[in-house]
């Protein structure tokens, strides 16, 4: 999906909280502050169990913070000059970025399964495999996160959309096709409709189904007339005829 239509995306409360936590820190695009999902000090009978909930959510945090200040490191190759070092904070080449994020991802992942941290990370572990072009690895990633958050989720409807781009990236455009055609047909889930159709668009086309394309350009144009989409499908559905 492009970046202007992901904007466009419901968010859920931890979504929104990961980006309100995104100035906190220099150099972090999202940081899970401490204590997420506490807003009050909970004194009660079992107060031990909130405490230990309170703490994993604080280091698994912590650990997707850390993950996401990688994202953010610029790349920036050694000078040549004798006895030069890589600059703290910085990667050689995207690759070397893309390894150690899927590291760290990965790390808070499988340390923290089921925290919204340890859902968080697994999504971008995903994603981070698809901008490795590792295809097939990324959609299985993806279906595990759709899984595990559960596929009416935030993170496990914007999975479903992850597979499909990672499944077209493999070539595998039907599989792709269907699983943007399922989300289009959930009218109350996560992601916008017409958004969705938009993209479904694109893989038909990719898989040169220029009339499903159409079908799917005009889906939008009919169904949403105030889309910000509608120019643009206006203008494809001109291009196919």
């Amino acid at each position: 999906m492009k970046a202007k239509e992901r904007h466009h995306l419901k968010e859920n409360d931890f979504a929104i909280n990961i980006r309100r936590a995104t100035d906190a820190v220099g150099g972090n695009r999202r940081n899970i502050l401490a204590g997420l999902g506490m807003a009050v000090l909970v004194i009660a009978i079992g107060g031990g169990f909130f405490y230990s909930r309170r703490h994993t959510a604080n280091v698994a945090g912590q650990m997707l913070g850390t993950a996401l200040a990688i994202e953010q490191a610029p790349i920036a190759p050694p000078s040549t000059l004798p006895g030069a070092t890589q600059q703290a904070g910085t990667y050689p080449t995207e690759q070397a970025k893309n390894q150690a994020l899927l590291a760290s991802y990965q790390q808070v992942a499988t340390s923290y399964p089921s925290s919204p941290a340890g859902i968080a990370a697994s999504y971008h572990a995903a994603a981070t495999l698809m901008a490795m072009g590792r295809y097939d690895e990324a959609v299985s990633a993806f279906r595990a996160v759709t899984t595990r958050a559960g596929a009416s989720s935030f993170y496990g409807t914007l999975a479903q959309l992850g597979a499909a781009e990672a499944l077209e990236g493999a070539g595998k455009h039907d599989e792709a096709i269907k699983t943007l055609t399922d989300l289009a047909a959930q009218r109350d889930g996560a992601l916008p409709v017409d958004g969705v159709l938009m993209e479904l668009a694109r893989a038909c086309i990719k898989a040169g189904k220029t009339q499903d394309a159409r079908a799917a350009f005009k889906r939008v144009v009919d169904e949403f007339p105030s889309s910000v989409y509608v120019a643009d499908a206006r203008q494809q559905i001109a291009a196919l005829n």
